[in-house]
């Protein structure tokens, strides 16, 4: 007989978040959440009920369930259902979609409580799993960010205009002289005076790329600089700035697709 598990994500480094992974054919009363929240099933089929309405939920199907809206989602069987339910600070969301469209000034509901769509199905499950992983935290904000902010795009009206901001080079500067330090997005916003989001809102305008995936490509390239010099993987590792070696390891191979060891051999007389 399979047993019923619920594993739960907090990670105080990442209040705007929690994160829910669970199997269960508990049958569930209509309630609501204060939170903005996005469910999946990644077993079994439920009954999903959202503001009056009925939806199947099953693989490639997202639940989209706004703050305050009245909901349930049941197993549609006895089997157990695995699920990933994500509940996020309304707030944050607010502030994500302000990053989407300037003139975002309380969170905007999502008009849709239901997408059948295999590929946000298969990015949102992969996010899930990876938050319950070993990665830095800073990592992990950085993946929730960049999930959120496809997703809230596809309801929103995306402005592509460029933000002119002195700042900015500032911080690219400071950015390449400290890149050995592993710089928080509070430390730049502290520094530099800023709001948070709109340094991520500058750099997203600038380069489509958000600060941490920044700092993260300056240190890989100068890690291939140090490769092609002779240096050890240790020993680039730890002057690149990275937590340990499989740090480094990971971050490499998603960027250069190639492992640091392979890189290294292209070089070695």
């Amino acid at each position: 007989m399979q047993k019923t598990f619920t594993k739960i994500f907090k990670d105080e480094n990442l209040p705007f978040l929690e994160l829910r992974h669970s199997n269960s054919n508990l049958h569930y009363k209509k309630h609501f959440h204060d939170t903005f929240s996005l469910g999946v099933n990644k077993k079994g089929i439920s009954k999903y009920f959202n503001s009056g309405k009925e939806y199947i939920l099953k693989e490639n199907g997202l639940s989209i369930i706004n703050p305050k809206a009245v909901h349930s989602c049941n197993s549609c069987s006895e089997e157990l259902n695995e699920y990933y339910m994500l509940y996020l600070d309304v707030n944050w969301c607010m502030n994500i979609q302000k990053l989407i469209n300037k003139d975002v000034n309380t969170f905007i509901e999502i008009p849709s409580y239901f997408i059948d769509n295999e590929e946000f199905y298969l990015e949102y499950t992969t996010l899930c799993a990876y938050l319950f992983e070993e990665h830095d935290s800073c990592d992990k904000e950085d993946v929730v960010i960049g999930f959120f902010l496809k997703f809230f795009a596809l309801f929103l009206e995306d402005s592509r205009l460029k933000i002119y901001d002195e700042k900015f080079e500032k911080i690219i500067n400071y950015l390449d002289t400290n890149y050995k330090e592993n710089i928080t997005l509070e430390e730049l916003a502290n520094k530099f005076e800023l709001n948070s989001f709109y340094i991520i809102r500058l750099f997203k305008s600038q380069m489509n790329l958000t600060p941490r995936a920044y700092l993260l490509n300056r240190k890989i390239n100068k890690s291939k600089e140090l490769l092609q010099e002779g240096f050890s993987i240790v020993d680039t590792a730890l002057e690149c700035g990275f937590f340990d070696q499989s740090h480094f390891h990971k971050n490499f191979l998603k960027i250069v697709a190639v492992t640091p060891k392979d890189y290294k051999l292209n070089f070695l007389q």
